[in-house]
């Protein structure tokens, strides 16, 4: 009659399993989601972004399809000359194109806000960075998401 074989360690499916679960559970973890976002905005504008309560960023948290995201911005501002929006980014970055749109706006001519919406090609964090008018980076993130693909 054969020996039977004993194992020491994990076998090969526990490993399989361990790291699935580990790659699952990677997108969801804040502090990484808000270092890569920083890092990804740093990158894209040549400065530090800080998270503000002063800019929402309203959008679903699950979405049937990636075609077409309901967005809406709104930014805290009196849009006086010395204190404006000067524009807000929204930046996807597991789009094939992570610059989804621009927003200009003007002091004492428009208001800080904007309702549109987008396309997402996987679930993934959307990013809102809005610049003011003394230079510094707002920045406001969500996490959407999609059922299917909507950037093929």
């Amino acid at each position: 009659m054969p020996e039977a074989n004993q194992t020491t360690g994990p076998t090969r499916r526990e490993l399989l399993l361990t790291g699935i679960t580990g790659l699952a559970a990677a997108p969801f973890s804040p502090a990484s989601a808000s270092d890569e976002a920083n890092a990804l905005i740093e990158r894209l504008t040549g400065k530090v972004a800080i998270e503000s309560d002063r800019l929402h960023l309203a959008m679903p948290r699950t979405f049937p399809n990636g075609y077409t995201v309901p967005l809406t911005i709104e930014v805290d501002s009196l849009m006086t000359d010395d204190d404006h929006v000067r524009h807000v980014r929204v930046v996807a970055p597991r789009n094939p194109l992570i610059e989804v749109a621009t927003f200009h706006f003007l002091p004492q001519r428009s208001q800080p806000r904007v309702s549109t919406r987008i396309r997402l090609a996987e679930p993934q964090y959307v990013l809102a960075v809005a610049e003011m008018s003394d230079g510094t980076l707002l920045m406001a993130k969500t996490w959407v998401d999609v059922a299917t693909n909507g950037c093929a």
